[in-house]
């Protein structure tokens, strides 16, 4: 089998190999996985955007109500003085005076039921729903998102721990050559010339190496801001290479089918259809049932009780707003459009994020083939040299050209290597597939109470 991801795979497994060879690799126990799973847990954004969705899920709850019947309970007691011309007359007879008061008793109870409202109803349940599954979409495309910026971190911490390693054994190297040249020249057999260039050069390969450890600790800072845990025993992942796509063309369509910020697009345009549709609910009339009972005593100055009960019919028909429907509905229209565009905003993004991360996939995985040759031929170069400089063939310059054209071929290819992990973790990304190759499993209240209109479903 010679498919595009069997090469990758083998030049993979080779340049592990490699890397095993020129750069000692740590073993053990924090893995990506796990590092990732860390991550999408305790991150504040994915907390904020797990939030936004749970608010999304009242927002529907409070929808769904407008098909059920409001109930309403009242009660008063208190004191009522009533000064009216059919009680004066009987006030005077009784009291004598003008003015009746009593002790008022009031209870009462109604229910309303909507029968109608021009599809008020049904459309703000749709339109929350297609909200709610936005977000979540939204909540799963930052869970992605969150997953590469944790993947990044590993590798660069990986990446800035053995460059450190690398740093250490150059100047180790120059170490050797400057002790030599000291002692050839103690004895007379070296130039002063030799030993200062020696010298130098081994000031350079020290500020290497903190130069390198200044960017392992600042690989660890990010480390930890983005999993909220110090690396230790970080273990060289292998990208599952059955889930990489097997061309730029077959990367774009699974994009457009999978990729969470598209789902987002798609929901948020029929939120906006569904919102147009509330609008117009304004030119409909409202039609409700009206069941409801007084239970009152001592009402409007007459002593005793005054009951009575209604089952009513009712509509109410708006003629005239001042123009405002109109304007709600065009305005629903304009949000629609705006909705629309940013599908499209979203379309080109995604196509053009998954074609550069296969583009640097498919660059890279070439690049680190010639990179290896160099730090090979570098190698032979550099063994060669130091061999000739003892038999007096090779200068000292050449023997310290040589060490730092290895010490650089060797960080190139240590970069290609990590550059070419982190590629085809941005390809994955890209496809909205990062999460699934990595077996991390998202927490079900992700899921949510119920399965919305356009939302994830389980796998």
């Amino acid at each position: 089998m010679n498919t595009p991801i069997a090469q990758s795979l083998r030049k993979t497994i080779t340049a592990m190999a490699v890397v095993s060879v020129l750069v000692p690799v740590t073993t053990n126990a924090q893995t990506l996985e796990q590092a990732v799973a860390t991550t999408i847990t305790t991150n504040p954004t994915i907390r904020q955007a797990y939030s936004r969705f749970k608010v999304r899920e009242e927002q529907v709850v409070q929808a769904k109500a407008g098909y059920l019947p409001s109930l309403d309970l009242t009660a008063g007691y208190g004191w009522e003085q009533t000064d009216t011309p059919s009680s004066r007359a009987k006030a005077l007879a009784t009291n004598g005076d003008e003015k009746t008061d009593l002790n008022r008793r009031e209870l009462g109870l109604s229910l309303r039921q909507t029968l109608f409202d021009g599809f008020l109803t049904s459309s703000e349940v749709h339109r929350t729903s297609h909200e709610a599954s936005s977000d979540q979409w939204n909540l799963f495309a930052a869970a992605e998102d969150t997953g590469l910026e944790a993947i990044k971190v590993y590798l660069n911490f990986m990446e800035a721990d053995q460059e450190v390693q690398l740093a250490e054994k150059n100047l180790a190297r120059h170490q050797h050559i400057y002790g030599q040249i000291k002692q050839k020249t103690a004895i007379g057999l070296g130039s002063t010339a030799d030993l200062s260039q020696s010298r130098g050069r081994l000031a350079r390969a020290q500020s290497n190496l903190i130069a390198a450890k200044n960017n392992f600790f600042d690989a660890r800072s990010q480390f930890i801001k983005v999993v909220n845990q110090a690396p230790e025993d970080l273990h060289q992942p292998v990208p599952d290479a059955s889930m990489l796509p097997t061309s730029l063309d077959a990367a774009i369509a699974q994009a457009k089918a999978n990729h969470p910020t598209l789902k987002v697009a798609e929901n948020d345009i029929k939120a906006a259809k569904y919102q147009r549709e509330s609008a117009k609910s304004s030119y409909y009339p409202r039609v409700r049932l009206d069941l409801g009972g007084n239970w009152d005593e001592n009402v409007g100055g007459v002593e005793g009780h005054n009951n009575d009960l209604q089952a009513m019919v009712r509509m109410n028909y708006n003629l005239f707003s001042g123009g405002k429907d109109v304007s709600r509905d065009r305005e629903a229209a304009y949000k629609l459009v705006e909705a629309q565009e940013l599908e499209q905003r979203s379309m080109r993004d995604v196509v053009d994020g998954t074609t550069l991360a296969w583009n640097a996939y498919q660059f890279i995985n070439e690049q680190k083939g010639y990179i290896h040759d160099h730090v090979i031929a570098a190698k032979e170069t550099q063994s060669s040299y130091a061999q000739q400089f003892k038999l007096g063939q090779r200068s000292l310059l050449d023997v310290l050209d040589s060490e730092n054209e290895l010490f650089q071929a060797r960080k190139g290819y240590l970069k290609a290597e990590y550059d070419e992990l982190i590629a085809q973790y941005r390809v994955l990304n890209a496809t909205g597939e990062l999460l699934s190759s990595l077996r991390v499993t998202k927490p079900t209240a992700w899921y949510g109470e119920t399965m919305y209109e356009g939302g994830v479903k389980k796998a």
